[in-house]
């Protein structure tokens, strides 16, 4: 019977009740199903989005080193052969006035070394002879945090060093400034703390340091020395080995794709001489048993 037919109004408005709620319940149903499809499309997109964005940032080298041989503000001077008499008398006859030493440098071939970290009773170098040091920049531009734990010495060669001369200054060392020292003739593994201000000063630098970058780090400088004693040294690269959410992972540092020299002084030099600002202005030093030198 026709819904118009029924007579009992409260009934006819129960039953227009239930159909509208059922109406309503089915759309709501309908918006739901909807909106949680595009809940679950949009969760799916962005965890894709997030994971390609993961990806592109691993992508690719970790971190960027730019790497400069620093030589400002050398302590010593080396030579390859020993002077001859004339040029041992020019030397032994020049006066501060001027700069006379820098024309005699560059045509003998010096060139330039520390010795302040080297001579250390705390480094406990074997050979006590003289270091090169390079200034390395390192800038990681990833998104996510990485930490570099360890750096060591890869692709090592070493020959007789032939350098048998060399002219110290007095009063030229600046101190030790913060960094990492190698000393070749006892580790290649194993680089130890610099600086005057440090607390650990030549003890292991990642037992008490460590390198973070990525994720808006600051830009690290480092110092790094090397000292080779007695023998003259090549070696590939500094390798280094970081940390991040994925696990361990290595990475060199190449002197711009060149290897890395070092140069020592020989076990039996020839000739020394230090420049002083008092007295004679260069002095010509005794050569001593194990390489030292009375000046």
């Amino acid at each position: 019977m026709p819904e118009a037919a029924d007579r009992d109004r409260r009934r006819r408005n129960r039953k227009v009740l239930i159909r509208l709620s059922w109406t309503v319940l089915a759309a709501l149903v309908a918006l739901l199903a909807t909106k949680g499809t595009d809940w679950l499309t949009s969760e799916h997109d962005a965890r894709v989005a997030s994971e390609a964005d993961d990806e592109a940032d691993r992508a690719g080298p970790a971190f960027s080193a730019s790497v400069r041989l620093d030589v400002q503000y050398p302590e010593a001077r080396i030579f390859d052969a020993p002077f001859s008499p004339q040029d041992t008398k020019t030397l032994l006859a020049m006066r501060p006035e001027g700069d006379p030493l820098t024309p005699f440098y560059a045509a003998h071939h010096a060139r330039g070394v520390s010795f302040t970290d080297v001579h250390h009773p705390a480094m406990k170098v074997a050979s006590p002879g003289y270091s090169e040091e390079w200034r390395v920049d390192i800038l990681s531009d990833r998104k996510a945090s990485l930490v570099i734990t360890d750096m060591r010495i890869k692709g090592l060669t070493c020959t007789p060093a032939k350098a048998t001369t060399v002219i110290s200054v007095r009063g030229q060392a600046g101190g030790s400034y913060e960094g990492m020292f190698f000393d070749l003739s006892r580790s290649t593994t194993t680089p130890l703390i610099t600086g005057d201000e440090e607390p650990h000063y030549g003890e292991p630098f990642f037992k008490y340091k460590k390198i973070d970058l990525g994720n808006g780090a600051t830009p690290e400088g480092l110092r790094v020395q090397v000292t080779s004693g007695t023998q003259d040294c090549s070696w590939k690269a500094f390798e280094t080995r970081y940390v991040d959410a994925n696990g361990e992972h290595t990475q060199d540092i190449t002197d711009n794709g060149k290897d890395f020299t070092v140069h020592g002084l020989s076990a039996h030099p020839q000739q020394a001489f230090e420049v002083r600002s008092y007295g004679p202005f260069v002095h010509e030093c005794k050569i001593l048993g194990g390489g030292r030198f009375g000046c």
